[in-house]
């Protein structure tokens, strides 16, 4: 049991509102974004954890996966740090950010919508001398792919219509 613990709940509060004092309103912020970023990367870190198995993906294949003893200390971690994270926010009286997830989806394809222009065989020249036939055979599929990847943008902005993007996406699959 700790000092802290052992304190009536009127000098707690008391205790919180001292400690808030002590971080002007830049520090406070810049705290709680840090904090933030802290909080997701134990929530992401436990979704991988408490996944029975690793994903089949095609380019990137996990290796070296943790033992049960380490999954165990590590879920057993991320929960302190959730809790260091509570505590924090609540002594400092951090305010709760927003995230807006669509916008945060939107946000991630755009840059992949980029960084697929990118790789477009005309400008793989960048990186050294391009067969001449490139063009022909990795541009198409490259292009169903941003066309993808800007559907996604497209869904979660609103753009596009949910229903119509699903008929496109059944008459696609038959």
């Amino acid at each position: 049991m700790t000092v802290r613990d052992n304190k009536q709940p009127d000098e707690e509060g008391q205790e919180n509102r001292h400690l808030a004092e002590l971080l002007g309103e830049n520090h406070r912020r810049v705290l709680a974004n840090i904090l933030r970023r802290v909080e997701l990367a134990a929530w992401r870190l436990e979704e991988q954890l408490t996944q029975e198995a690793t994903p089949h993906l095609t380019l990137t294949h996990f290796t070296h996966p943790p033992t049960p003893e380490q999954r165990s200390i590590l879920l057993q971690l991320t929960k302190q740090i959730r809790q260091q994270v509570t505590r924090l926010a609540t002594d400092y009286r951090l305010e709760v950010g927003e995230q807006h997830l669509l916008r945060t989806i939107m946000g991630e394809f755009t840059l992949l919508w980029c960084d697929l222009e990118d790789i477009r065989p005309h400008k793989l020249r960048a990186y050294g001398a391009v067969n001449p036939q490139l063009q022909a055979v990795l541009d198409p599929p490259l292009q169903r792919l941003i066309e993808l990847v800007l559907t996604i943008d497209g869904v979660a902005s609103g753009k596009l219509e949910a229903t119509r993007v699903q008929q496109s996406i059944e008459k696609s699959n038959t």
